[in-house]
């Protein structure tokens, strides 16, 4: 039975603007672009030395092992939904108790999550030579493959379990550490294997089992420096805690298998369609639209702890005023790299990946496109979240996984669209969903107008489209032909773009935020050095710490450490 929506905080007491601080919220920033910039670069210089060592063929392997292990996600995410929504609303209310039966009743889920997903591991594993198209004489190197990936999925489950601490507590930059050293590992150890070897998919499986291990052992050490009065205790799981979890993880799974075959099943439909061949060549275009997913994680993460905390303090009215502001602005700043993408998509893919590919520009921007709406209206699922309402969301979405899949199909085989039926169904349907239906639903829960989290994209649609056609116009007219000329051309485009919207989009208190961020950063670089102990400015009405959490500096309003010595 789902919690009854808290009222709106009264007037005059602390809002929870738990690591919106001028400081935590800075540092975060600066540390997911600090890690988007990292693995941006690593995988512009993976992808293509993929394809030149392995082939086409043998690459298509390894996306297509992504998106086949990936479904395991259901069990992760889901696990990882229910005990952060449950762990971040105790920590937030202070009761340390109660944090420690939920995360104990979490270690025990998660081990048997762990115990049950080996079983269809091996066995798909085992059986993978008559499931999926592979290239001839790679059976076995295939076979380590999704076993590797496999097994980056079954640390993941624990690396979830430990990381809530530093995203409850908005400590991103401890954990973009652990995720720089796993990408770095996985790039370093095939580097090395294929300079040493002939390349194969070996290599590749090789580094993933080395990236997740050491993965995991940052996550648990920094688990144990933010928390150190939790502990990994299966045996102590409180049944009631273990019932609440599994309710809401069930609800979540159906909402994550809903998204996979949103999200992933564009690859299994080519490989089955088109053969291996058409499957290499998507899924070394999909880096893009990932790249694209990557920059709004920038912003994404910080965002579900903070509505988190608000519903913890009843503050219905931060959570709508939070997420409206969160959708127009993430609409504007995505518009940006989705509207060079699609507009420059045919330069860009001749230079990156060759001639071959250019080809590919219409399905890049149909991957790309509607990334500024599905994206900028990702925080309205934390709602869900927060008020428990997954078994809504959960159906809408696995509804529309169902009618995707079946459109995409019929796009592809009947409609004679190729592989571009595929993406652009997962365009169609992803947008729907997340327009038509969660936004507004979403909007009933918190008693609003229905129209409330789609206003806010109209600034950053109109801005899309208008990117596109000049960089598509400019393409067609002066096509860039090396990398300068289309870095010149795009930063061009950019410095319009950064105009229009900073002049026309953004409102008096956007430009004023800015600036004092702007202020900051400048401060922190002139004074590198300083203190912990200087102050910060911070929000109003501070609460105690939740008894039993790790001695702190200073804290949050809701009690959580902003840094420790």
């Amino acid at each position: 039975m789902s919690e009854p929506a808290p009222p709106a905080t009264p007037p005059g007491l602390p809002r929870p603007d738990d690591g919106a601080t001028t400081h935590r919220f800075g540092v975060n920033v600066a540390s997911n672009l600090a890690y988007f910039v990292l693995s941006t670069g690593l995988m512009l210089w993976y992808v293509p030395f993929l394809v030149r060592h392995l082939g086409v063929a043998a690459y298509g392997m390894v996306p297509l092992a992504n998106s086949v292990v990936m479904y395991a996600i259901v069990v992760s995410e889901s696990l990882y939904t229910a005990y952060f929504r449950y762990l971040a609303i105790d920590l937030n209310r202070g009761d340390a108790e109660a944090a420690r039966r939920t995360f104990a009743s979490a270690s025990l889920l998660t081990l048997l999550a762990c115990g049950l997903l080996m079983v269809p591991f091996g066995a798909f594993t085992l059986l993978l030579p008559y499931t999926l198209a592979v290239p001839p004489g790679l059976d076995r190197a295939t076979q380590f493959l999704f076993a590797g990936t496999a097994c980056t999925l079954l640390a993941g489950l624990l690396t979830g379990l430990f990381s809530t601490s530093s995203a409850i507590a908005h400590r991103f930059d401890l954990r973009n550490l652990g995720r720089g050293a796993s990408m770095a590992a996985r790039i370093g150890v095939v580097a090395v294997c294929f300079a040493l070897w002939p390349a194969s998919l070996w290599h590749v499986g090789a580094g993933l089992m080395a990236s997740a291990a050491l993965g995991l052992a940052i996550d648990v050490a920094v688990w144990r420096h933010l928390t150190p009065t939790l502990r990994f205790a299966p045996g102590a799981a409180d049944h009631a805690c273990v019932r609440r979890l599994f309710r809401m993880t069930g609800w979540s799974a159906i909402n994550m298998l809903g998204l996979l075959m949103l999200m992933h099943a564009d690859l299994l439909v080519i490989n089955l369609m088109f053969g291996p061949e058409a499957t290499g060549r998507y899924g070394a275009i999909l880096l893009i639209p990932l790249l694209v997913h990557t920059v709004a994680e920038i912003v994404l993460p910080l965002l579900a702890p903070l509505i988190m905390a608000r519903y913890a303090a009843r503050n219905t009215e931060g959570i709508r005023n939070l997420v409206t502001d969160a959708a127009r602005l993430l609409a504007l700043g995505l518009a940006l790299p989705a509207g060079l993408i699609c507009g420059l998509g045919k330069p860009l893919l001749t230079l990156w990946l060759g001639p071959d590919f250019a080809g590919m520009h219409i399905v890049l921007a149909l991957l790309v496109g509607h990334l500024t709406i599905n994206l900028a209206l990702r925080p309205v699922g934390y709602i869900f979240t927060a008020y428990d309402k997954m078994r809504l969301q959960g159906l809408v979405t696995v509804a529309c996984g169902v009618a995707y899949i079946v459109l995409a199909v019929s796009a592809a085989r009947w409609g004679g669209w190729g592989v571009a039926g595929v993406a652009g169904a997962c365009a169609f349907v992803w947008t729907l969903r997340n327009t038509a239906v969660l936004s507004t639903c979403a909007a009933r829960v918190l008693g609003l107008s229905p129209w409330v989290f789609i206003r806010p994209l109209a600034g950053g649609v109109l801005m899309l489209v208008g990117l596109s056609l000049s960089g598509f116009l400019i393409a067609t007219t002066w096509p860039p032909r090396t990398w300068p000329a289309l870095a010149m051309t795009a930063t061009a485009l950019s410095l319009g773009y950064a105009g229009l919207s900073w002049g026309l989009l953004l409102s008096a208190s956007d430009r004023t935020r800015a600036a004092a961020l702007v202020r900051w950063l400048l401060e922190r670089l002139r004074s590198p050095g300083r203190s912990h102990g200087d102050p910060e400015p911070q929000a109003a009405g501070l609460v105690a710490p939740a008894p039993g959490l790790a001695p702190i500096r200073r804290t949050s309003p809701t009690g959580w450490p902003r840094s420790r010595p």
